[in-house]
């Protein structure tokens, strides 16, 4: 046995003190006589008045002697010699991606490399510190260059896998950061392995623990619909990515009814592809794998599917005829759009977005965004004057809605000075604004106070990428932007319609997650768990559903779930855990524990006695 703090033991003198006091202590005992003729008989114990008494046998400072070698003990730190898997400063990364929530190591890898984490942290020796870093979606810092083992255990105990896949560029570059930080650092990593080819070099030899044993797991690696002549159709493939051939059952709900089960074999290594023709109306798809018994990753044996998407919204194009209108609106994703002349029966609340080519204002005013081109008057809304001929562009706004518009080789013939209070000028010339937007009474409108036709606007690249950008503004397409294959961690991009004075997302677990509406488009970034999501818009007249869309795992470097035998970082393999190293168990809590145990029976012999407690 060693000791890392060897001068406390010096505080073992203090026993001298304190067995000076018990010599010095009065032994007197009052008594009660009946008479003087027995005061001879209690001169004797004038003996025990005398500065120094021989030491005789008592419990109590036997007691209180225990106490203070155990105390003494303690703050000498005592340790015994341990194997260690490493010692010295160190840097932590652990695993804590999708594939380490797979159960062939109980309760799951991810607890098994906490384990494993928290053994590190006990081998950590005096003087020595340590950085944990989880490797996720975005690698975070558990615990920052620490010696205290209570906080790093907290960190620890805190830490709670990913349902994605992990950024180890990332994470490596944090870790090397970490480690250059400490003299002779090691990075030591706790995973089962997966890491990409292509990844940076360290600035020293990582250690490898790797975690988990069996690789076998069934996966859901696809699930997409399209629209077909004959009704929506579904695609679902599974794949096998253990060492045995495998079957499960196969289960379709739509719309949260149970529609179809199929029994599927899929070979070692190979995958399995599946097609439903589904009925119209469908608008979510939930797959399943179950019976499926040696499977090791729960995780992707359910998957979701959206049909319908979000919302459903058409843009109204009011114009006596403009062909380059016509085909910039039949392209733009997400916009089904209509064309009328001006005075058509139509009801523009009807739409979504609102474009006027040359046409006059309708009276009232429809709830919806508004694109004006070319206005002949503008009412209440804003003032039409003269017409101006000095259209070069003199200043351009930083505005998301001139992202990569290059309008420096746009020429225009002539424009309408409009004086609009409410916009604000993205593009000016000497004569007066070419492009305005801005919010009015609930509404967005864009407005481009020229004819196209007499611009070479509609000839140049900037054209159909303007439109997109102001109809992007506008929202006319879907609520949201958010891909078939999202995965977990993805952001998804929210325009809701200038009406919403809010966004509402339910999340799988039930939870709603709320933001107010401003200028700029809403980031969801809570896309950590696997399910469906809910977006809802409200405004004056209440809450009303947007759409949905689901987040899956459809991850193959996640679903192959066998474990590493070795990692090879830049052109270096990762070592394995050395066996020569020695760590310290130190005992000095044990030690404390004990002093209280003592100090308990020193304070019950005090006040009761040295018998013991009746039952």
């Amino acid at each position: 046995m060693s000791f890392l703090t060897p001068a406390f033991l010096l505080l073992g003198l203090l026993a001298v003190p304190i067995i000076i006091l018990y010599m010095l202590r009065l032994r007197r005992r009052e008594v009660t006589v009946s008479s003087t003729l027995l005061w001879q008989k209690l001169l004797r114990d004038r003996e025990a008045n005398a500065p120094w008494q021989k030491l005789r046998r008592n419990l109590l400072l036997i007691l209180q002697l225990l106490i203070l070698a155990a105390l003494v003990l303690a703050l000498a730190r005592p340790f015994l010699p341990t194997p260690a898997v490493i010692t010295g400063n160190t840097v932590v990364l652990l695993d804590g991606s999708a594939s380490m929530q797979a159960t062939d190591a109980a309760p799951s890898r991810f607890a098994a490399a906490k384990t494993e984490a928290a053994r590190l942290i006990g081998d950590l020796s005096a003087g020595s510190q340590m950085t944990l870093i989880q490797v996720g979606h975005t690698p975070a810092v558990l615990a920052s260059a620490s010696s205290d083992k209570t906080a790093l255990r907290r960190a620890l105990d805190a830490a709670q896998p990913e349902n994605g896949p992990p950024d180890w560029p990332a994470a490596l570059a944090l870790a090397a950061g970490a480690a250059q930080g400490f003299q002779d650092g090691r990075i030591v990593i706790i995973s089962d392995g997966g890491l990409p080819a292509d990844l940076p070099p360290l600035p020293t030899a990582p250690i490898y623990l790797p975690i988990g044993r069996s690789g076998e797991n069934l996966a859901i690696s696809a699930l997409a619909t399209r629209a077909t002549a004959g009704g929506p159709q579904l695609f679902a493939s599974v794949t096998n990515e253990g060492a045995q051939d495998r079957d499960a059952l196969l289960s379709l709900e739509l719309d949260g009814a149970l529609y179809d089960s199929r029994r599927v074999t899929v070979p070692a290594g190979g995958s399995a592809s599946l097609t439903w023709d589904l009925p119209e109306g469908t608008a979510v798809i939930t797959a399943r794998l179950s019976d499926n018994e040696g499977d090791n990753l729960p995780l992707d044996d359910v998957a979701t599917a959206v049909h319908e998407g979000g919302v459903s919204n058409r843009a109204l194009l009011i114009t006596e005829g403009n062909l380059f209108l016509e085909q910039v609106f039949s392209v733009l994703p997400g916009v089904e759009a209509f064309k009328a002349a001006p005075g058509a029966d139509l009801n523009p609340e009807d739409f979504d977005l609102l474009v006027l080519d040359g046409a006059p204002l309708p009276d009232p005013l429809p709830p919806t965004d508004l694109l004006l081109i070319n206005p002949p008057v503008g009412g209440d809304l804003f003032t039409v004057g003269g017409v101006f001929s000095d259209t070069v562009a003199v200043r351009l706004a930083d505005s998301p809605l001139l992202q990569f518009v290059d309008w420096r080789d746009v020429h225009i013939r002539q424009a309408k000075a409009v004086d609009a209070p409410w916009a604000r000028p993205l593009v000016e010339a000497a004569g007066g604004p070419l492009l305005l937007t801005g919010e009015q009474n609930g509404q967005r409108i864009a407005l481009l106070p020229f004819d196209l036709r007499d611009s070479d606007l509609p000839l140049q690249i900037a054209f159909p990428i303007l439109m997109a950008n102001i109809t992007g503004w506008l929202s006319p397409g879907r609520a949201f932007d958010a891909p078939a294959g999202l995965r977990p961690g993805d952001p998804v991009t929210i325009a809701p319609a200038a009406s919403a004075t809010a966004v509402l997302v339910e999340k799988p677990d039930g939870r709603i997650w709320t933001a107010d509406v401003g200028e700029d488009a809403l980031i969801f970034p809570e896309t950590n768990q696997l399910g469906l999501y809910r977006v809802s818009l409200r405004d004056e007249q209440g809450t009303r559903p947007a759409g949905s869309f689901a987040v899956n795992l459809f991850s193959p470097a996640e679903s192959a779930i066998q474990p590493a035998a070795a990692l090879q970082i830049g052109q270096v393999a990762a070592e394995a855990a050395p066996e020569n190293n020695v760590g310290q168990l130190e005992w000095w809590p044990w030690l404390l524990l004990l002093a209280v145990l003592i100090l308990m029976i020193e304070w019950w012999v005090q006040h009761r006695g040295p018998q013991l407690p009746r039952p």
